[in-house]
C-alpha cells in the first residue's frame, strides 16, 4: 500500500506550541473548513498571530466560526481541550452562546464588541462554574471583503473580581458594625453588609449562645454540629427548605458553619452561617474570608458586652477615660466633661463645663452639629459622627462622637481621629495612584506586545514591496498602486511608533534641546497647518535654559497637544504656549523626581473636560472626537514620551474653563555639548559579497530578510531560532556577518551574540528588534536596527557592522 505523506503546513501552523502541534496533526478535511492547503489568506494570517502571540487569543471560521486557539486559552477550556479543535463556536461553549449570541450577530455585520468582567458560567470542570472574562470580538474579512471569521483576545479576571467582592464584603461588614451599641444592631448591620454580597452568600444566619438565632438558623440547625469550629466547616443543607436563592437561578446546597469567637480565649458567641453559591469552584477558598467575618461579628459582640461593662463603672472610667465622655443638654451646654478634655485639647475641664459646645467647635461644623445634636435627642444615637475642636493651641481636632440619649441628655463619647485621618487620606491617595500605575503599566505591556507583533507583519509587508518596486514594469498606473501600498504600510508603521510611545519601547535621541529655537522653527509650519482661525501666542522668559529631549519627539508631542487645542475650539480662538522654570522639592502627584524642571503648557479656551474624562484622558483609544476625527493614541503617545525623558505629562482641565496640557522637562546638564547634526547616510554597497547568516523565529520575516540580503549579493544562511543559529556557528567557519531578531523564546539576540563571541570574539553581528529598545553588550558595540527596516537601512547596517561604513 502506498503511503500518504502528510504536507508541511508550517507556513499555516508556525511555531512549536502545543496548539501549533495540534493543529497540523488535526484532521482538517473532516471539518467544513477543508485541507489547510486551500484555505484563504484572511485565515491564515490571524492564525500565525494567533499561533504566535502569549495572549489568550482564539478565532472562529466559517458559517459555523470553526474554533481555533492558542496555548494560553488551553486553561480557559479546561476540560473542554482538545476536543473543542475545529469545533463550531456554537457547541464549545453551549452552555454560554446565548450569553453572546448578540455579539456574534454583530460582528458577522461588520461590528467589534466589547466586555469588561462578564459573567460567564463555563462547564470547563464538569460543572456551571462561576467566571468573569474581559474580551473583545473583532470581525475578520476573507478577501471579497464579507466577514469569513471573528477573532476573540481574551483576559479572566474571575479571581480579581470575586477577591475583590470579598473584600468589599469584609469592608462594608466593618463600616455596618461600627458602633453597634446592642444585639439587634450587630445582627442588623451583618445582615445589612451580607445583603450586598448575594453572589457568595445566598444568605447569612446568625446564632448566639443566649437564643435560637432567626428563622434561616433554625432550619438549617438539624444539620449543624453542636459545637462548630473556628477554623469553619462545609455542611449540607437540608434540602426542600426553599433556601433564598440570592443572585443565583438555583437554591444553595452547601453552607459554611464556623464559631464566632467570644470575649474570652477559647470561647464562643455563636455561630455564623454562610449559604454557599451553587456555581463555586472550590468551596474551601471562602474559609479564611468567613473566618474573618466571623472575627468582626465577634468584635462587635465583644464592643456591645464592653458597654455594657462601661456602664456598670462609668464612675471609674470618667475618671481614667483616654477618650472624651461629655455630658450636653438640649441648648448644647456641657453640662460635665472627662478629665481626659485637659490631656486631648488643652483646656482645663472645669473652664468648659457650663458653656455651649459651639464656642470650642470649628465655624463650618456648627449648624450640622446643631442638627446631629437634635436627631440623638431624638433617640437616633450617633455612631462615628465627627467634627471639629479648637484646641488650646489653636489648632482643631478632628473627635469621632458616638452618643445614647437619658432624661434628655445626651451622653457621648469622643476619640480625637485627627492623625488617622490624616493617614487615611494619605493611603487613599497612595492607593489610587498605585492602581493608576498598575493600570496604566498593563496597558503599556498589552500595547507593546500588539505593535511588536504588527512590527514584524509590517515588516514582511515593506520588504516585499521594496523587492517588488525593482521587479515591476516601469508602468505609471503600476508605480502610483506601488507607492499607495507603501504609503499604507508606512501610515502602519507610524501607528506602531505611537503605540510604543506609549508602551514606553521608542527608541530616542535624548540630547539637549532649545525650546526657543524649537518652538521658533516649528511655528510657521503648524500656524498653515492649524489654520488662522486658531493664532498661537508664546510667552516665555528671556533666558529659557535647554532641556532633556529628543527634538523630533518633543515636535511630535507639541504638535499632538496644539491639533487637540484646536479642536476643543471648533470657533477659532488663541492657543498659548507658555513656559516657566520650576523646582521640584520633593515626589508630587506628577510622579516627577525632585529636581529643576521647565513646565511648558499648551491652554486652549474650548469646553473643558469633566472628572471622568480627564482621568482617562491618557488612556489608548480613548477619544471624545468623532468617528474618523481621532484615534485615541495622541495623548497616550506624549504621556510615555514625557516618561522616557523623565519628565510628566499633567493634565488640568475642568468644565467651561479650557483645558491645559502641562509639559515637564527636565533641564539638561549644563555640561553636555550640542547634538551634532547626523552624518548623511552611505549608499548601499552590493560588493564584496558576504556570507551571512539570518536568525528569527518569525517566518514571514525571515523569509524577507532573506530576500533583502539576497538581492544585495550576498549568501544567507537561515536558521529559526537562537539554538539553531549557535549550532551553525560552532560548524561553519565561514560566516561573516550574523543578523538575528532580539525577541525569540528561550535565547535572546543578545544572548545569542555573546555565546557566539565566546566561539568567535567579535564576530560581526546586527541584532534586530520590533521594539526599538536598547541592546547592550558589556565591552562589545552592537549594531541594531528596528522593525520594520526597508532595503537601503538593512544595507546600511551591514555597511556598519563589516567595518565598511560610516
Amino acid at each position: 500500500m502506498r503511503r500518504v505523506t502528510k504536507p508541511d503546513l508550517t507556513d499555516i501552523f508556525p511555531g512549536e506550541s502545543a496548539m501549533a502541534q495540534a493543529m497540523r496533526a488535526h484532521e482538517w478535511a473532516a471539518t467544513a473548513l477543508g485541507e489547510p492547503g486551500g484555505w484563504p489568506e484572511a485565515l491564515k494570517i490571524p492564525l500565525r498571530i494567533l499561533l504566535t502571540s502569549r495572549f489568550e487569543m482564539w478565532l472562529g471560521w466559517g458559517p459555523e466560526l470553526n474554533f481555533f486557539y492558542n496555548d494560553a486559552y488551553v486553561p480557559t477550556l479546561g476540560i473542554k481541550h482538545p476536543v473543542a479543535l475545529g469545533r463550531p463556536f456554537q457547541e464549545v461553549w453551549a452552555e454560554v452562546y446565548d450569553d453572546v449570541a448578540d455579539q456574534v450577530a454583530r460582528v458577522r455585520a461588520g461590528e467589534a464588541t466589547w466586555n469588561k468582567a462578564l459573567l460567564l458560567l463555563l462547564e470547563r470542570s464538569g460543572f456551571p462554574e462561576e467566571t468573569y472574562h474581559s474580551f473583545s470580538y473583532s470581525p475578520l474579512y476573507d478577501a471579497e471583503g464579507a466577514v469569513g471569521g471573528m477573532l476573540c483576545v481574551v483576559n479572566e479576571e474571575t479571581g480579581r473580581v470575586i477577591g475583590e467582592r470579598r473584600l468589599e464584603t469584609v469592608r462594608q461588614l466593618g463600616l455596618s458594625l461600627a458602633g453597634a451599641t446592642d444585639l439587634d444592631k450587630v445582627r442588623a448591620g451583618a445582615q445589612a453588609a451580607f445583603a450586598s454580597n448575594r453572589h457568595d452568600f445566598p444568605f447569612a444566619a446568625i446564632g448566639l449562645a443566649r437564643d435560637d438565632g432567626d428563622e434561616l438558623f433554625r432550619q438549617a440547625s438539624p444539620a449543624l454540629p453542636a459545637e462548630p469550629a473556628a477554623a469553619g466547616a462545609i455542611v449540607a443543607l437540608p434540602q426542600g427548605s426553599g433556601w433564598p436563592t440570592g443572585a443565583w437561578d438555583r437554591p444553595p446546597t452547601k453552607a459554611i458553619a464556623i464559631a464566632i469567637p467570644g470575649v474570652g480565649p477559647d470561647t464562643q458567641a455563636g455561630t455564623l452561617l454562610l449559604a454557599l453559591n451553587p456555581y463555586i469552584r472550590d468551596a474551601g477558598d471562602l474559609l479564611d474570608t468567613a473566618r474573618l467575618l466571623a472575627s468582626q461579628i465577634g468584635g462587635a459582640l465583644a464592643n456591645c458586652a464592653a458597654l455594657n461593662s462601661e456602664r456598670r463603672r462609668a464612675d471609674r472610667m470618667w475618671s481614667l477615660a483616654r477618650d472624651l465622655i461629655v455630658v450636653v443638654d438640649a441648648d448644647g451646654v456641657f453640662r460635665s466633661v472627662s478629665p481626659s478634655w485637659t490631656r486631648i485639647l488643652g483646656q482645663p475641664a472645669e473652664e468648659i463645663v457650663g458653656r455651649a459646645f459651639a464656642e470650642f467647635m470649628h465655624p463650618d461644623d456648627i449648624a450640622a452639629s446643631n442638627r446631629a445634636l437634635a436627631e440623638a435627642l431624638a433617640e437616633q444615637n450617633l455612631s462615628n459622627y465627627a467634627n471639629r475642636f479648637r484646641a488650646a493651641d489653636g489648632t482643631y481636632h478632628l473627635i469621632e462622637w458616638h452618643t445614647v440619649v437619658e432624661d434628655g441628655l445626651v451622653y457621648a463619647y469622643g476619640r480625637d481621629v485627627t492623625e488617622r485621618e490624616r493617614v487615611e487620606r494619605e493611603l487613599g491617595n497612595a492607593r489610587e495612584a498605585l492602581f493608576q500605575a498598575q493600570k496604566m503599566d498593563a496597558i503599556g505591556q498589552l500595547t507593546g506586545g500588539i505593535a511588536h507583533d504588527f512590527n514584524n507583519l509590517l515588516m514582511a509587508v515593506l520588504g516585499s514591496l521594496d523587492l517588488l518596486r525593482k521587479r515591476l514594469p516601469d508602468e505609471p498606473q503600476a508605480q502610483r498602486l506601488l507607492n499607495n501600498a507603501v504609503e499604507g504600510a508606512q501610515r502602519g508603521a507610524t501607528l506602531t511608533q505611537r503605540l510604543l510611545a506609549f508602551a514606553r519601547r521608542q527608541d530616542l535621541t535624548v540630547d539637549r534641546v532649545d525650546l526657543t529655537q524649537l518652538l521658533a522653527g516649528m511655528n510657521d509650519l503648524v500656524q498653515r497647518s492649524i489654520g488662522p482661525e486658531w493664532p498661537i501666542s508664546t510667552s516665555f522668559p528671556l533666558r529659557l535654559p535647554p532641556v532633556r529631549a529628543d527634538a523630533n519627539h518633543l515636535e511630535m508631542a507639541l504638535l499632538n497637544l496644539i491639533v487637540n487645542a484646536r479642536d476643543a475650539m471648533p470657533g477659532g480662538g488663541t492657543i498659548l504656549i507658555a513656559a516657566s522654570c520650576e523646582t521640584i522639592a520633593r515626589r508630587g502627584a506628577a510622579g516627577l523626581a525632585p529636581g529643576d524642571y521647565v513646565r511648558l503648557v499648551v491652554n486652549d479656551r474650548g469646553a473643558g473636560m469633566d472628572a471622568e474624562t480627564l482621568r482617562r484622558a491618557t488612556e489608548p483609544f480613548f477619544t471624545t472626537k468623532g468617528v474618523g476625527k481621532g484615534t485615541g493614541l495622541g495623548l497616550p503617545m506624549v504621556h510615555g514620551t514625557m516618561q522616557q525623558f523623565g519628565g510628566a505629562l499633567e493634565m488640568l482641565s475642568s468644565p467651561g474653563k479650557g483645558t491645559s496640557a502641562v509639559l515637564w522637562l527636565p533641564l539638561s546638564p549644563d555640561e553636555a555639548p550640542p547634538a551634532e547634526a547626523p552624518a548623511a547616510p552611505p549608499e548601499p554597497v552590493r560588493s564584496p559579497a558576504l556570507r551571512i547568516l539570518a536568525v528569527d523565529d518569525d517566518p514571514l520575516v525571515l523569509l524577507n530578510t532573506t530576500a533583502l540580503l539576497e538581492d544585495l549579493g550576498h549568501e544567507v544562511i537561515e536558521a529559526e531560532s537562537a539554538a539553531a543559529a549557535l549550532e551553525m556557528f560552532r560548524a561553519r567557519g565561514d560566516i561573516d556577518l550574523l543578523v538575528t531578531d532580539q525577541a525569540m523564546p528561550n535565547m535572546t539576540g543578545a544572548e545569542l551574540v555573546a555565546a557566539i563571541d565566546d566561539l568567535r570574539p567579535g564576530a560581526a553581528a546586527i541584532i534586530v528588534s520590533g521594539y526599538a529598545e536598547g541592546v547592550e553588550l558589556p565591552g562589545r558595540e552592537v549594531v541594531r536596527l528596528a522593525k520594520p527596516f526597508n532595503q537601503l537601512a538593512l544595507a546600511e547596517a551591514v555597511l556598519k557592522a563589516t567595518g565598511r561604513g560610516g
